[in-house]
């Protein structure tokens, strides 16, 4: 008799919504970035308000995507639960992580 199939993991799915949401923010915090920067008016040699928001709210995504990325790492660890989810999760987590640190290191060299 065949074994029935594993179940898929709640936590794998909890980390992939995180991660998902986490990419959506990221996008989001692209474009709000962007349009302070074209709002600044001429080049007065320091930061707006609006950019430190952006950069907290950076911190907060990476944090975020951290624990999605724990939760997927938790999910690949338990038995007899299926690994797609938690898979998924985790490299999705881990990619926004190195696209927000990209952004951020392309934005202090510009």
């Amino acid at each position: 008799m065949a074994s029935p199939p594993p179940r898929r993991s709640s936590l794998g799915i909890v980390s992939l919504l995180m991660a998902l949401f986490g990419a959506v923010f990221l996008a989001g915090l692209v474009v709000v970035a962007s349009i302070i920067a074209d709002s600044a008016p001429g080049d007065t040699g320091g930061h707006s308000a609006g950019i430190s928001l952006v950069g907290v709210e950076l911190l907060f995504l990476i944090g975020l995507q951290l624990i999605a990325a724990g939760m997927g790492v938790a999910s690949l660890r338990r038995p007899g639960e299926g690994r797609l989810f938690g898979l998924l999760g985790t490299a999705t987590a881990v990619f926004i992580i190195l696209m927000a640190l990209l952004l951020t290191l392309a934005g202090r060299l510009a």
